[in-house]
């Protein structure tokens, strides 16, 4: 009687060991999915406020090459303009010597 007793101790008690050491590693994986949630979502807005940061970068960077590129045409057309009043000026005061 006595040996049946104590086998069903030692097999009770390990059986309430290991429900035990399953039931901590249960609760530590469930606690540990709400810091992983927090972690990945933290990440997702760092990514996205970066996008959006690198986007308005760049459209900053594409409007100043179009107002450079309007002063570029805007010069080229007054240089344009200056050159062919000047050779008109030039082919007058010629017709006027002759």
């Amino acid at each position: 009687m006595k040996k049946i007793t104590l086998i069903a101790l030692l097999t009770s008690s390990m059986i309430t060991i290991s429900s035990a050491e399953m039931f901590g590693g249960m609760m530590s994986d469930m606690m540990d999915i709400p810091k992983e949630m927090i972690t990945s979502g933290t990440d997702a807005m760092r990514d996205m406020k970066d996008a959006a940061k690198d986007s308005a970068d760049a459209v900053k960077d594409a409007a100043t090459d179009v107002k450079d590129s309007a002063k570029d045409v805007t010069k080229d057309a007054k240089d344009a303009t200056t050159d062919v009043s000047t050779d008109a000026n030039k082919s007058t005061k010629a017709e006027a010597k002759k």
